[in-house]
C-alpha cells in the first residue's frame, strides 16, 4: 500500500520530469533523483528496473543522475508509473 502512494507521487514527479529537461541541467538532475527513489521504492536493483524498458543498468543509472531520458524511454516511464503498464506488459 505504502509502495502505491509512493509511485502516484512518483508519478506526478515523473511527468514534470519532462518539462524540467527545458530548463537546463540543474533542474533536470533534481527530477532525476525522483526515477532513483521510484526504483529503491520498489526494491529493486538498476539491472532489473531499467531492464523491463529496454535499458541497460549503465544508461539508468546515467538517468538517475540527470542525463536526458530518450522519449521512448519516458513514455513507457510514464505509463508504468501511472498504472497503464504492468511487468508483464513490458516483457519481451
Amino acid at each position: 500500500m505504502a509502495n502505491d502512494m509512493m509511485c502516484e507521487a512518483l508519478a506526478a514527479e515523473l511527468e514534470a520530469q519532462q518539462a524540467a529537461q527545458a530548463l537546463g541541467p540543474a533542474a533536470r538532475q533534481a527530477k532525476s533523483h525522483d526515477l532513483r527513489r521510484l526504483r529503491i521504492a520498489k526494491r529493486e536493483s538498476q539491472e532489473k528496473f531499467w531492464s523491463r524498458f529496454g535499458v541497460t543498468q549503465s544508461s539508468g543509472s546515467r538517468f538517475e543522475t540527470g542525463l536526458a531520458i530518450p522519449a521512448p524511454v519516458a513514455i513507457l516511464l510514464r505509463l508504468y508509473v501511472n498504472g497503464r503498464l504492468s511487468d508483464g506488459d513490458l516483457q519481451a
